[in-house]
C-alpha cells in the first residue's frame, strides 16, 4: 500500500476527501480521537478530528503525478511517507482512522504507555489529568512534535502479565 497526507484548509478537508474518493478512487481518512471532558460536572467521551486539516491517502498503486484541488495546502512530505509520518499513516489505517483511550500502566511515581496502538508511532506520556482520566501524549508528525489529550485506561500489573507482557515505551 502507498500512503501519503494532505495538508488542507480545515474547512475544506471533508469536501476535499470526497472529492478524491469519488473522482480518484483513493481511500481517505482524517483521523478521529476520543477524548474525556467534563461538562456541567458529568464526564463523557467526545469525537473530536485529530490533526485538523490533515487527510491521509491510501492506494495501490503511487499516485502520480500529484493532483491538486482547491483548498489543498500542500503535500506532506516528497511524495509517498516515510518514517515516523508512515508509521503514523499505517496506525491510523489499521484502526480505521478512529482512536479510543490510550491503556497506561503506573510503574511508581509515573505512568507510561502500555498500548501497541501508540508505541507504533512513539508516543509518550507528558501530563497526566488523574480527575479527567486522560493525559497528554506527544509524538512526531510532519517534521514537528505534536500533541494530543486522549482518555486513558490505567492497567494493574495483573492485567499486563494476562495479556502476555508489557508493550509499554
Amino acid at each position: 500500500m502507498h500512503c501519503y497526507c494532505l495538508f488542507c484548509e480545515t474547512a475544506q478537508a471533508r469536501r476535499i476527501a470526497r472529492l478524491i474518493e469519488t473522482v480518484r478512487h483513493i481511500r481517505t481518512i482524517s483521523p478521529i480521537i476520543m477524548q474525556r471532558e467534563i461538562k456541567n460536572g458529568i464526564p463523557r467521551e467526545v469525537e473530536r478530528q485529530w490533526l485538523p486539516g490533515y487527510i491521509f491517502l491510501y492506494s495501490d498503486e503511487p499516485i502520480e503525478p500529484r493532483f491538486s484541488f482547491s483548498g489543498i495546502i500542500r503535500w506532506v512530505g516528497r511524495g509517498e511517507l516515510t518514517g515516523p509520518d508512515l508509521a503514523f499513516a499505517e496506525t491510523v489505517y489499521d484502526h480505521g482512522g478512529r482512536f479510543q483511550a490510550a491503556k497506561v500502566l503506573q510503574e511508581g511515581d509515573r505512568c507510561v504507555i502500555a498500548d501497541p496502538v501508540w508505541e507504533k508511532i512513539q508516543g509518550t506520556i507528558i501530563k497526566l489529568d488523574r480527575e479527567r482520566t486522560r493525559c497528554c501524549i506527544a509524538f512526531d508528525f510532519d517534521g514537528a512534535r505534536r500533541r494530543v489529550w486522549v482518555g486513558y485506561d490505567l492497567l494493574r500489573p495483573a492485567d499486563m502479565q494476562s495479556a502476555g507482557g508489557s508493550n509499554h515505551l
